[in-house]
């Protein structure tokens, strides 16, 4: 089980999910982070400050919903599957459906991945919602584990932020001057994305939030975001602000 040592507790609408996650990494600690709102409680579960696994109290996001979507399960399997569960409490359902046939192993592992992710990317779109994460181990039995680096999930899902004056707001303000900062060692093994690459290039320490935005290779409202990631990384850094901005920046 996971211990019941008190790390952090906020609230996202003022702490940031992107910065709490990358405090998470760098440290390399193990634990849980746990995100409410309302009556959905979501479950991150890292090692050595990777992601290995994600739950989520939302029945539209469970293992059998996310295979039906998929089209890898029928309904009257997921009904079977779910009937054997119930009546065997404690197994996992990826194994119910392997043992009676509705799925093979290997596509237990991809799809198990693909709903973790889901769930993951879908907490970077909460605005709001109570945030906590414990530090502790798991018993190999507790959770299905995969591993997701936690640098690409920020990457990743700070693509799908909800709140775009947050994200300027957090970037400094529309005319903060951005800078490239030395590599973090536990980043030196970090792949950026082609996109990902030609921002951090453009923050050179001579150009404005909007003009990163507006020079980059999405549109401005994504090109805020990545560099909101890579800020949070600790990959670039706030530097100044510039003087007034006539153009406002579109969609950030």
């Amino acid at each position: 089980m996971v211990s019941e040592e008190f790390i952090f507790r906020g609230d996202l609408e003022t702490d940031s999910l992107p910065e709490i996650l990358a405090t998470i990494h760098r440290h390399g600690v193990p634990g849980v982070l746990e995100c409410t709102r309302e009556d959905v409680t979501k479950r991150v579960y890292f090692a050595t400050g990777d992601i290995i696994f994600a739950t989520s109290t939302d029945r539209e996001e469970s293992l059998g919903e996310s295979l039906l979507k998929e089209g890898l399960i029928t309904g009257d399997q997921l009904r079977l599957s779910s009937d054997e569960l119930r009546r065997t409490p404690g197994r996992r359902h990826g194994t119910v459906l392997v043992q009676m046939g509705f799925l093979e192993p290997h596509e237990l592992g991809s799809a198990v991945r693909k709903q973790v992710q889901s769930i993951v990317w879908s907490l970077f779109a909460w605005t709001s919602g109570s945030v906590t994460f414990r530090v502790g181990t798991f018993r190999d039995d507790e959770v299905y584990k995969i591993k997701i680096p936690t640098a690409k999930a920020i990457l990743e899902g700070c693509r799908f932020l909800a709140d775009p004056k947050d994200v300027t707001a957090r970037l400094g303000g529309r005319g903060s001057i951005l800078g490239p900062k030395k590599r973090p060692s536990y980043l030196r093994g970090l792949e950026l994305g082609a996109e990902e690459r030609r921002l951090l290039e453009l923050t050179d320490g001579s150009r404005t939030l909007y003009e990163l935005c507006e020079a980059g290779p999405l549109n401005p409202g994504i090109n805020a975001r990545i560099l909101y990631a890579l800020l949070a990384l600790d990959l670039i850094g706030r530097e100044r602000a510039s003087g007034a901005i006539r153009i406002q920046v579109r969609d950030l």
